[in-house]
């Protein structure tokens, strides 16, 4: 008998030993790692965080989305938490607002002043995995983020959020009509929001990727150009903009702009709008060929040549 209590005895003692060992193993290692987390500091620039969500947009996404979402509210989704999308007018009229009024930053009082908006809603980049899913990266998406650049640079940003697309429906227009669809919510966003003054149609060429692309030190850019309407008396405040514009870009890189392309010939629309205000502009950035990403990197450096340019203005 006693051999036996002396076994048990000593079993109960290497179980207790190794629940020590156990413990304490956890005990230090969960003070380490605690230590170590707490003196990890994480510091992420602006540029660094938006090409991240960029292209990580997909990593954290429910099935259903794919369903219930369009390809351009997917993306504002998932990769700038915009929920709430307006797919249409219920009324073109224009005593009906039609443009989102931004709010006033209550900390800065920052009153929207630039409005960017694209006649040619639907125009897609390209994105080899969101095709799998039907999901374009769109000039929509690219107004978000010229916003978001603008925005941190202190200047209010209104990107109008109406369907093109419904105001031709409603209208009985045809695809050709874009510009004289985009005029109705120009118009009605200036009422809305007196405090704009610069207005920026933002569009994507249809140009192969070699004449659209443009690596920097390593980095990939999509090419922008600009376009100005000759049809209307007007034009010349608009095209002197333009090219001061274009200049500027010229100077961070002479091969990221592909200039200023003049338009009067009778095929061509010839107004786009640009007789709405001296301050109207449009702006082709990239082709069907670039991904989001080069389309990125260059409203990065198109929203530093604004902020400038609106700096000597003043």
């Amino acid at each position: 008998m006693k051999v036996k209590f002396k076994g048990r005895r000593k079993f109960k003692n290497t179980v207790f030993k190794v629940f020590i060992i156990l413990l304490i193993t956890i005990i230090s290692f969960g003070t380490t790692f605690k230590v170590l987390y707490s003196g990890i500091k994480v510091s992420i620039d602006n540029k660094t965080y938006l090409d991240y969500l960029v292209n990580d947009s997909f990593s954290k996404f429910s099935l259903s989305d794919f369903a219930n979402l369009s390809s351009t509210e997917f993306l504002l989704k998932y990769s700038f938490g915009i929920t709430n999308f307006n797919t249409g007018l219920e009324n073109i009229e224009l005593s009906t607002p039609v443009a989102s009024e931004v709010e006033n930053d209550v900390e800065t009082n920052i009153k929207p002043t630039v409005y960017i908006y694209n006649s040619h809603q639907t125009e897609s980049y390209r994105s080899d995995f969101a095709e799998s899913f039907n999901i374009n990266n769109t000039v929509y998406l690219a107004s978000h983020i010229l916003k978001e650049y603008l925005g941190n640079l202190g200047i209010g940003v209104i990107v109008e959020e109406n369907s093109i697309v419904d105001v031709l429906n409603t209208n009985g227009w045809k695809y050709g009509s874009s510009y004289k669809a985009s005029r109705i919510l120009i118009e009605q966003a200036k009422k809305d929001n007196p405090s704009l003054t610069f207005f920026i149609d933002l569009h994507r060429d249809a140009a192969s990727y070699e004449r659209t692309m443009l690596e920097i030190d390593g980095e990939k850019y999509a090419k922008i150009m600009f376009v100005v309407g000759l049809k209307h008396d007007n034009y010349a405040p608009n095209l002197e903009l333009a090219n001061n514009l274009n200049d500027k870009i010229k100077e961070f890189n002479s091969e990221l702009s592909r200039g200023v392309m003049q338009k009067d010939n009778s095929g061509a629309n010839g107004i786009y709008n640009q007789d709405f205000d001296p301050n109207t502009i449009l702006i082709e950035v990239g082709g069907q060929y670039n991904y989001i990403a080069e389309v990125n990197n260059t409203l990065r450096v198109f929203a530093d040549v604004l902020y400038e340019y609106f700096e000597e203005q003043k």
